[in-house]
């Protein structure tokens, strides 16, 4: 079994050589690791290609510069179609792999011919890569090893599988974007869109190990936060509702799902979501507790707690 790692980079100097380098010494060596440089204005290039010349890596790593932005998803859509080998590692910029994150995900592909897309368990970090705890906290590894297959519900439930956990066969994948978006670019971020598919496939599998770091900044891409003074700010949340229900409908309007059953969990999560932006925008707690009790078994509880608290936030009433 090859493997690929796919990198997008774009303004993460700051952290970007602690990731190559966890990459660089990791058990099973990658085959090939792509990174693609989405026109950076800071030195993310050239402090990659140093690392690539530092290391005398040429041979497997290669870096391609964008002359043009690509903006994010473009950049890693663009990356995963320079991959080449049979499996394809995804890897941001500024997280960390422990050393046998690699070799333990490939022997799950291994042991699980059906797994279209498998992931590990990640613990999270601060900017100096000290571990934090969050009120949105990602699943917690029991270090047993055991492999589980996450629902396609499940991926609408939580959203908490980052493309920095994950791993899929490229052939599968091609094979599924050829049919779906022949020669255009998904609105879809690659991560969630790999996941969702792999889960409509009964492919997705979970391997209860953390192999991973998140690290949370100021200038993460998906914007997560782990700060409650943030995380508990209404205008915040409700943009974030705003941009995850666009999302939505981008599943929707490219037809991403096919089967019945997926299409079902769509459909719910689009209605819960609408339901909870317009509670959580009338400020009255008696609605968001409704909205709650409605959908219970599809809202994390912690959300329903963020929510009621959030009704007493500052900000326009309506």
């Amino acid at each position: 079994m090859t493997t690929s790692v796919c990198m997008g980079i774009y303004n993460g100097a700051a952290y970007l050589e602690t990731q190559l380098e966890s990459i660089r010494v990791q058990t099973k060596h990658p085959d090939q690791v792509i990174i693609c440089d989405d026109s950076s204005t800071d030195a993310s290039a050239e402090l990659a290609q140093d690392f690539i010349d530092r290391y005398g890596l040429q041979e497997r790593w290669k870096l391609y510069r964008n002359r043009e932005r690509k903006g994010y998803p473009g950049n890693y859509y663009h990356a995963m179609s320079l991959c080449t080998m049979d499996v394809v590692f995804l890897a941001d910029q500024d997280d960390i792999w422990a050393a046998g994150k690699m070799d333990e995900m490939c022997k799950t592909f291994e042991a699980h011919p059906e797994a279209k897309c498998v992931c590990c368990k990640f613990g999270l970090i601060d900017r100096e890569g000290k571990d934090i705890h969050s009120l949105m906290q990602p699943a917690v590894s029991h270090g047993t090893g055991n492999v589980r297959e996450i629902s396609i519900g499940d991926v609408f439930y939580k959203c908490e599988w980052p493309g920095m956990v994950m791993a899929y066969r490229r052939a599968w994948f091609e094979e599924k974007i050829r049919k779906r978006l022949p020669g255009q670019v998904s609105r879809l971020p690659h991560d969630f869109l790999v996941s969702a598919l792999a889960a409509e496939a009964h492919g997705f599998l979970q391997l209860d190990s953390e192999l991973a770091y998140h690290r949370r900044h100021e200038s993460n891409a998906g914007g997560e936060e782990h700060r409650l003074g943030r995380l508990l700010n209404r205008e915040r949340k409700l943009r974030e509702i705003e941009t995850y229900n666009r999302l939505l409908d981008a599943f929707q309007e490219e037809e991403v799902l096919t089967s019945r059953e997926a299409r079902k969990a769509l459909e719910e999560k689009r209605t819960v979501m609408g339901e909870r932006y317009e509670a959580l925008l009338s400020r009255r707690l008696t609605k968001v507790m409704a909205n709650a009790w409605r959908h219970r078994g599809m809202v994390r509880p912690a959300t329903v707690i963020c929510d009621m608290i959030l009704c007493f936030g500052r900000g326009p009433e309506v």
